[in-house]
């Protein structure tokens, strides 16, 4: 198996990549959670931890 080296702009470009999806992520996760609060409380949530 072999092992390639990546160049800074691109470690760089895939870390961006990644923290992009991943906030896309949370704020999908996040409209999901308010809507089932809301159905089940009848009430906006306050707040939401993500980790």
């Amino acid at each position: 198996m072999e092992q390639t080296a990546f160049t800074r702009e691109e470690l760089m470009r895939r870390l961006e990549e990644h923290r992009r999806k991943k906030k896309e992520v949370i704020r999908m996760m996040e409209d999901y959670l308010k809507e089932e609060c809301k159905k089940r409380t009848g009430r906006e949530p306050e707040s939401f931890e993500v980790w």
